[in-house]
């Protein structure tokens, strides 16, 4: 849950594409593999997975074919915060294996389901919308 918190944050400090993809890959990734343990069933987590990462690769297509090429900056912010989880994370190991207030996430299952279902539903959108763009005049997106 603190890795997801931390993509996320991740995510909104962002200001690169590339690393914005990055971010919402592993977002959809962890967030699978939280639905397959909290609902103890693999088969809906893979059609998550199906679905959220085929619409997260159509928005990285498109955004690859419309933005200039931009070289990765060096984020001292970025390392700070990724060198803080670690910290963190290794300073509280042992208070999360003792934690069992972890087996009480069951009642967010239900709010899970619904923002799930929300992202499934705006990626399939957004998945249509691009390929609709994209094809309106049989030809490439990005004007050379």
């Amino acid at each position: 849950m603190k890795m997801m918190i931390t993509l996320g944050v991740l995510f909104i400090t962002s200001i690169q594409p590339m690393l914005i993809i990055l971010s919402m890959i592993m977002i959809v990734l962890f967030y699978s593999l939280y639905m397959k343990w909290m609902l103890m069933s693999f088969w809906f987590s893979y059609m998550m997975i199906l679905v959220l990462m085929s619409g997260v690769l159509v928005i990285f297509t498109y955004m690859m074919s419309v933005l200039p090429n931009e070289s990765f900056e060096n984020s001292g912010m970025l390392f700070l915060l990724i060198g803080m989880y670690y910290l963190y994370n290794k300073l509280n190991y042992y208070e999360f294996v003792l934690d069992l207030s972890i087996s009480s996430m069951e009642i967010w299952v239900s709010y899970l389901f619904v923002v799930s279902m929300f992202l499934v539903m705006y990626l399939l959108f957004l998945m249509i919308l691009v390929v609709w763009i994209s094809m309106m005049e049989m030809g490439a997106i990005r004007i050379m």
